[in-house]
C-alpha cells in the first residue's frame, strides 16, 4: 500500500481542496511557516488540512493501516500532527515523505457556561492572540503563552508558563477537557470524569495519544488591566536581579502568587554584546495605579536602559502584543524571550530551544551564567546569531497548582520547589552552522546538568516544548509517570499509531 493509494482513499473520503501537494503555492506557504527553518526544511509529500473534527476522524482512519502495516504488509506512509508549529524540534510537527495533518482551520474560540464555570473553548489550531480578543473586556483571564501568535496546541500537551503561572500553575494544569480523535478512529472527551487517565497523560504527554482537536480551559476572574512590562539593562546587573528573583521565590508561603518574573540574557553577532531583561507581571486585582511593591526591586532598579522600561499598566492583549515588539529593534533584538515568535510567513531562520531544571539556587544559576556567556564564544561568527540564556521560575505554589487542578505528568512536585527551568534558545541564518550551533548548545546544557547534580541542586525534569532530540523528555518525567503514560498508551493505542505511524516528537517505547 503506497502514497499513490492514500491519496486515492483521502481524495475519496475528504475534501480534496484541502490536500496540498509539493510545489504548489498553498503547500510551500505552510511548510514555509514554522518557527524554524529546521522544521521548513522538511518536506512532506502532501499536507492535508481537515474542517472538523469528523475530518480528522475519517483521515485517522485511512492513514491507519497504512502507517501501521496490515495483513503483513510494511507501513508506507506514515503522518505528522501540526497545531501552530512553534516548537522548533526537527520533525514534532511534520514529516519527510510523509503527509502532515495541519489543524490550522480548527481555529474557533467560545466562551461557554460550565456550570458556575465559564469555560473557554478553544480550536487546536487556534493561536492565543484569538483567545484574548475573545476574553478582552468580559472580566475574564485564561493561563495561555505571552504572545499573541503563539499556538494553542503544543503548549497545552506540555506543561507551559503564563503571565499567571504563579497563581493558576502551568498552562496543562487548566485544561478542564480534551476533545480527542483516538486511534480507532472514535472522538472521545479526557476530563476528570470521562477518561480520567487520558486526561492526567495528555497534561504533558504530547502528541502521544491522539489528535487533540479541541481544547476547554477553565476561565477566572481577571481585571481588565495588570501591571507588566519589562526592563533591559547591561551584564553587570545580572547578580542582582538574579538575586531579587530568589529572594522572592524563596519566601515561599509567603511569596506573592499574583507576581511573575522571568530573566535572560541574550547575545546578539548584530551588536556583538550581551544585554539583559526582567520580564515582570503582576496580575492581582488589587493592581491600582501605583506600581506594586513586588515589582519595584526589578522595575526600579539602576543602571538600566530607561528609554526602554516598558513597566506599566496593560491589559492582556496589549500585554501579549508586546511581546514580538521585544525580539526586534535596538537592544531589543538582542533578548530572546522564552516564546520569541516570528511572522507565520516563508522565513530562513533558524531556531533551536534546550533546557535544564535545577533547584532555585544562587551558585548553581550563575555557574550556569558563566557556562553560558564562555560557550558562546565558539559560535559568535554564525551568521544572524541570537542566543539567550532564560531563567523561568516555577514557584512553590506554581506546582501546588498541578494538585489543586487535578494532577499532570510531569513528575514535579511542590516539596522540590522553588525551581528554576533553565533554557538556552538560539536563531541563526545558515544550515551549514547547524552542527557547530547544536554542539554549542548541546554541550553548554550539559555542562550546566552536570554542575547542578555535583551541587546537589540538579532536578531531572526537562521542558517538552523547549527540548532538542537528545534530552529524554519521558525518562526525566519519573519512573511512575512513565509507566502510567505507557499504560494510557497500550489502553486508547493498542496498536501503537501515536508510537509508530506518529513518528515525531518524545516517544514512550523504544526511543531512537
Amino acid at each position: 500500500m503506497g502514497f499513490e493509494q492514500v491519496i486515492k482513499a483521502l481524495r475519496n473520503s475528504l475534501p480534496a481542496s484541502n490536500l496540498f501537494f509539493e510545489g504548489e503555492r498553498e503547500y510551500e506557504a505552510l511548510n514555509g511557516s514554522y518557527l524554524s527553518a529546521m522544521e521548513s526544511d522538511i518536506r512532506p509529500a502532501a499536507i492535508f488540512r481537515p474542517e472538523s473534527r469528523k475530518q480528522v476522524a475519517k483521515f485517522v482512519k485511512i492513514m491507519r493501516p497504512f502507517s501501521l502495516g496490515e495483513h503483513g504488509e510494511e507501513a508506507t506512509v506514515r503522518f505528522a500532527i501540526r497545531s501552530g508549529g512553534q516548537q522548533p524540534l526537527p520533525g514534532v510537527a511534520n514529516i519527510e515523505g510523509g503527509i502532515t495533518l495541519d489543524l490550522g482551520l480548527l481555529n474557533s474560540v467560545e466562551l461557554q457556561k460550565n456550570g458556575k464555570q465559564t469555560v473557554v473553548s478553544v480550536g487546536a489550531g487556534a493561536r492565543w492572540g484569538a483567545v484574548y480578543d475573545k476574553l478582552d473586556g468580559t472580566g475574564l483571564g485564561v493561563t495561555g503563552v505571552r504572545s499573541a501568535s503563539g499556538g494553542v496546541g503544543g503548549l497545552s500537551l506540555t506543561g507551559g508558563v503564563s503571565f499567571f503561572s504563579s497563581r493558576e500553575g502551568f498552562v496543562c494544569d487548566n485544561v478542564l477537557n480534551y476533545e480527542v480523535v483516538l486511534a480507532s478512529g472514535e472522538i472521545v472527551n479526557a476530563n476528570e470524569h470521562e477518561n480520567s487517565d487520558l486526561w492526567i497523560s495528555l497534561r504533558g504527554g504530547g502528541n502521544n495519544f491522539g489528535v487533540v482537536t479541541r481544547f476547554d480551559f477553565r476561565t477566572f476572574p481577571q481585571p481588565g488591566k495588570f501591571w507588566g512590562g519589562s526592563v533591559f539593562y547591561f551584564l553587570s546587573s545580572w547578580p542582582y536581579h538574579v538575586g531579587a528573583l530568589l529572594s522572592e521565590l524563596r519566601k515561599k508561603d509567603a511569596a506573592d502568587p499574583n507576581a511573575h518574573v522571568q530573566l535572560s540574557i541574550g547575545y546578539s553577532s548584530q551588536f556583538a554584546q550581551f544585554a539583559c531583561q526582567s520580564q515582570l507581571s503582576y496580575t492581582g486585582a488589587d493592581a491600582t495605579e501605583s506600581m506594586p511593591e513586588v515589582l519595584k526591586p526589578w522595575a526600579d532598579r539602576h543602571p538600566q536602559i530607561e528609554q526602554l522600561n516598558s513597566v506599566r499598566l496593560m491589559t492582556l492583549r496589549e500585554a501579549v502584543s508586546e511581546q514580538p515588539a521585544e525580539s526586534k529593534g535596538n537592544v531589543r533584538y538582542v533578548i530572546i524571550p522564552l516564546t520569541r515568535p516570528r511572522p507565520q510567513t516563508n522565513s530562513a531562520v533558524r531556531c533551536a530551544y534546550m533546557n535544564v531544571t535545577v533547584k532555585a539556587d544562587a551558585p548553581t544559576l550563575f555557574e550556569a551564567t558563566e557556562i553560558f556567556t564562555n560557550s558562546l564564544e565558539s559560535v559568535k561568527a554564525c551568521s544572524g546569531l541570537m542566543s539567550s540564556l532564560t531563567f523561568q521560575p516555577y514557584s512553590v505554589n506554581t506546582l501546588r497548582q498541578t494538585v489543586r487542578h487535578g494532577g499532570n505528568s510531569l513528575g514535579l512536585d511542590p516539596s522540590d520547589g522553588p525551581l528554576i527551568n533553565i533554557m538556552v534558545s538560539t536563531y541563526w541564518n545558515k544550515k551549514s552552522d547547524d552542527a557547530a550551533i547544536l554542539k554549542y548548545m548541546s554541550n553548554a546544557t550539559s555542562y550546566m546538568r552536570r554542575e547542578a547534580q555535583r551541587r546537589n541542586k540538579l532536578v531531572p525534569f526537562v521542558s517538552m516544548n523547549h527540548a532538542w532530540t537528545h534530552q529524554d523528555v519521558i525518562e526525566c518525567y519519573g519512573e511512575e509517570n512513565k509507566r502510567a503514560l505507557q499504560e494510557t498508551s497500550i489502553k486508547y493505542d493498542p496498536e501503537g499509531l501515536f508510537q509508530r505511524g506518529v513518528p515525531g516528537g518524545f516517544k514512550l517505547f523504544n526511543r531512537k
